[in-house]
């Protein structure tokens, strides 16, 4: 019997935890971005696909799945910065082939930003239903310090436009991000809640915010700067009261009863928690406060994965 074919894949490939379960389809290979901490393109060169192979990878998704997939995550690092047409024909392709699909992809704020409004509504007409957007911290010092390559107003510019158009937002924040410098983790908090803050709707459309905790995989920069004894990870504790005192900071004034799912759920966590903001606050910050004074509950560090 002959083998069967085979869906492309560059590994490794990156998806969030959410699409765990989802059909994973290259539509480009690495990141464009190449930020401090991350390790997408460390062994991975840049590159959109062609669509043709993208579709084939899609029919052949269906052959093996059947017509019945709920879920197309499109990797890689940041499949949104796809030239608009091209993502729209993947996208119509992979509804015309699965027609219950909704489509997901990760986005840097930037390209959110250089879509219209008008593309993005096309987009998510065609089946693309939430983009996951790193943002990191709401610090600007920090972005720039790991090189993300946008800032606090850019983030918000394009959450809100992601939700003017229907598309799902679930972004991620990064506790530790500024090592054991107090001062860089006031100013993460601080702001990080701020912009949390700023974006929630008006309305009751869901959305996400999630909380990963830093790891620093070798051959990344801030590798390199631990190494040089210029960089000091975060200890434990303090990584919880970090995230204690940014959930002590959110506060919805506009929209009290908003719809915002908050989990962290990510391998890289000490303690999953989940929630929704800020209705859920005392509760979390009850777990929060729990694992700090009984640190025997937490996740080891031999257990935590990117």
């Amino acid at each position: 019997m002959p083998n069967q074919e085979s869906i492309y894949y560059c590994h490794p490939v990156f998806r969030p935890p959410s699409e765990a379960y989802s059909l994973l389809i290259q539509a480009t290979e690495g990141c464009s971005f190449r930020c401090n901490f991350c390790m997408s393109n460390l062994r991975k060169k840049f590159i959109i696909r062609d669509v043709k192979d993208i579709k084939k990878d899609l029919d052949i998704g269906r052959k093996i799945h059947g017509p019945n997939v709920k879920k197309i995550f499109f990797l890689d690092g940041n499949a949104m910065v796809m030239p608009t047409e091209k993502l729209l024909e993947i996208t119509k392709y992979a509804r015309k082939v699965f027609p219950f699909v909704r489509c997901g992809v990760y986005a840097h704020a930037k390209d959110i930003l250089k879509k219209s409004d008008e593309e993005l509504r096309e987009l998510n007409k065609a089946g693309l239903g939430i983009a996951y957007v790193g943002f990191e911290s709401g610090s600007d010092k920090l972005l720039k310090m790991m090189n993300k390559h946008t800032t606090k107003e850019e983030l918000i510019s394009a959450s809100k436009k992601l939700m003017k158009s229907g598309i799902i937002l679930s972004a991620t924040l990064i506790l530790g991000l500024g090592g054991d410098n107090k001062d860089l983790s006031e100013l993460s908090v601080i702001n990080s809640a701020d912009l949390v803050n700023r974006i929630c709707p008006d309305d009751d459309i869901l959305w996400y915010i999630a909380c990963l905790t830093l790891m620093v995989p070798p051959g990344t920069e801030l590798f390199e700067r631990k190494v040089k004894n210029e960089f000091h990870e975060m200890g434990t504790l303090d990584i919880l009261k970090e995230l204690y005192h940014f959930i002590e900071k959110i506060n919805f004034k506009n929209n009290p009863n908003a719809n915002c799912v908050f989990r962290t759920n990510h391998a890289s966590n000490y303690l999953p928690i989940g929630g929704i903001l800020d209705q859920d606050k005392l509760k979390i910050l009850k777990t929060i406060k729990m694992g700090i004074e009984n640190p025997n509950i937490l996740r080891p560090d031999s257990y935590r994965a990117l």
